[in-house]
């Protein structure tokens, strides 16, 4: 399989055109625009999150083909911990153990608690990556503000 071809509009972007490779066609970012083709395995909330997240990341213009595995496994954690938040919201974060007799025996931590902290982790760390938290959504607009520092010294030089 070759690479996914690109629309003329992101090539135009960065400048990479030329007419003897023109592609008409939209590629694989046309289809991501049109319509999400959830990975088989992702089912049921992993799936609704996957087209979500690849709607967002359209809309931003930061979607590639090659995150796709790592859009997997972002949706599958997010939907793991919200599945166990609502297992401990009933059951509850800790275990009571009693004997025979009814009396208590041992208290412990409920072993989902590790689970979830696992899964938000997990979900924090790729989501920081796509820039999904407040510190990685200021950091990109700090890389934007410098690229348009650098276009105008460019522009200033260039004449």
């Amino acid at each position: 399989m070759g690479r996914y071809k690109l629309p003329k509009e992101v090539k135009d972007l960065r400048g990479t055109t030329r007419k003897s490779r023109e592609n008409t066609s939209g590629g694989w970012l046309e289809s991501a625009s049109s319509g999400v083709v959830v990975p088989s395995d992702l089912k049921g909330d992993a799936a609704k999150i996957y087209k979500e997240r690849v709607a967002m990341l359209f809309a931003m213009g930061l979607l590639q083909p090659i995150d796709v595995d790592a859009l997997r496994l972002y949706s599958s954690a997010m939907a793991s911990a919200i599945k166990i938040q609502k297992e401990l919201d009933k059951d509850g974060f800790t275990v009571i153990e009693r004997d025979e007799d009814g009396q208590l025996c041992k208290v412990s931590v409920n072993p989902l608690a590790k689970v979830l902290k696992d899964m938000i982790t997990t979900v924090n760390t790729i989501g920081s990556q796509f820039g999904w938290s407040p510190i990685s959504r200021m950091r990109l607009q700090a890389i934007a503000k410098d690229d348009d520092k650098t276009d105008d010294f460019n522009d200033m030089l260039n004449g």
